[in-house]
């Protein structure tokens, strides 16, 4: 299993394109910053990201940025230059061409619940992945994404949406290779072999009756190595990740689907009902039919 896949996939971080602009300097875009997660590539020019009470920073063409969810912040052709609402530059398209000109990418990701608060929680405001330190696949991916989104064929949108995902894998995979410590601990245990057999297991199979000692077998270490390398390495028990694992799961079953509630309880792993809404109730703060109806009213 394709762990990454699987926590993005949970998570929702599914791409939405929402404006390729042709820019002829000076040119600026203001973001609101009230997206959970928007991805901008510079798909040619140079240009600058500049952030309130931070250093402007130089973009190259084929820089990538992630932006969380924060302050108000602007992508422009000059840190003087003030620029105009993503909204606004939508709404009036392209510059006509011109030099020195931009051609700029800007998609959200929809990420929610609790897998996705966690893989924001890894992040910093923003991540610049600069063109020079993108894998070869990486930068051939940039590369069609910048030809599909000067194209106008059909199915487009469907192709521009699902380039942007891959885009987004790619870059967190470059942001977290950069310096582990910045990566979920899950991530940073696929580099341990024992770990990596563990955590896959876990996740193509989160209902197994797993054990301490299973999961010391599976890695095929002992209970007490297992143990203490897995929260050194991952930062957490085996238990508690494999309870918030099975969270998860339960949260897409009970938004995404009408299963009851003692059906999402075995498919997650729990022998009955009582000791699941028990589990979900101690980290949700509502046993999971209440809280199944308060998601769905707010969504």
């Amino acid at each position: 299993m394709d762990v990454l896949s699987d926590q993005l996939a949970r998570a929702q971080a599914r791409g939405a394109v929402f404006s390729t602009l042709r820019r002829t300097a000076p040119w600026g875009l203001r973001f609101g910053g009230n997206r959970p997660l928007t991805a901008h590539v510079l798909l040619e020019g140079s240009g600058w990201l500049d952030a309130e009470g931070e250093e402007p920073v130089a973009l190259a063409a084929g820089d990538v940025v992630l932006a969380t969810e924060g302050d108000p912040y602007r992508l422009v052709s000059d840190p003087d230059v003030a620029g105009e609402s993503i909204a606004d530059a939508r709404r009036r398209g392209d510059d006509p061409c011109g030099s020195p000109g931009a051609r700029i990418l800007c998609g959200a990701h929809m990420v929610e619940g609790s897998v996705g608060e966690a893989l924001l929680g890894s992040l910093p405001r923003f991540v610049l992945i600069g063109a020079a330190s993108q894998s070869a696949r990486h930068r051939d991916a940039i590369s069609l994404l910048a030809r599909e989104a000067a194209s106008d064929g059909l199915g487009q949108q469907v192709l521009l949406d699902r380039l942007l995902d891959l885009n987004l894998v790619y870059a967190l995979r470059a942001w977290w290779q950069q310096d582990e410590r910045r990566a979920p601990g899950w991530y940073r245990g696929l580099d341990h072999p024992g770990l990596a057999r563990l955590i896959q297991a876990v996740h193509e199979r989160p209902q197994h009756a797993w054990t301490l000692e299973s999961m010391a077998q599976t890695a095929a270490m002992s209970r007490s190595g297992f143990a203490a390398t897995f929260k050194d390495v991952v930062g957490q028990s085996p238990a508690r990740y494999l309870t918030e694992l099975r969270m998860g799961h339960a949260e897409d079953a009970l938004l995404r689907t009408d299963a009851t509630v003692s059906a999402v309880a075995t498919s997650v792993g729990y022998g009955n009902e009582f000791a699941f809404s028990t589990a979900f109730r101690r980290s949700h703060g509502l046993p999971p039919g209440r809280w199944r109806t308060a998601r769905r009213g707010t969504v």
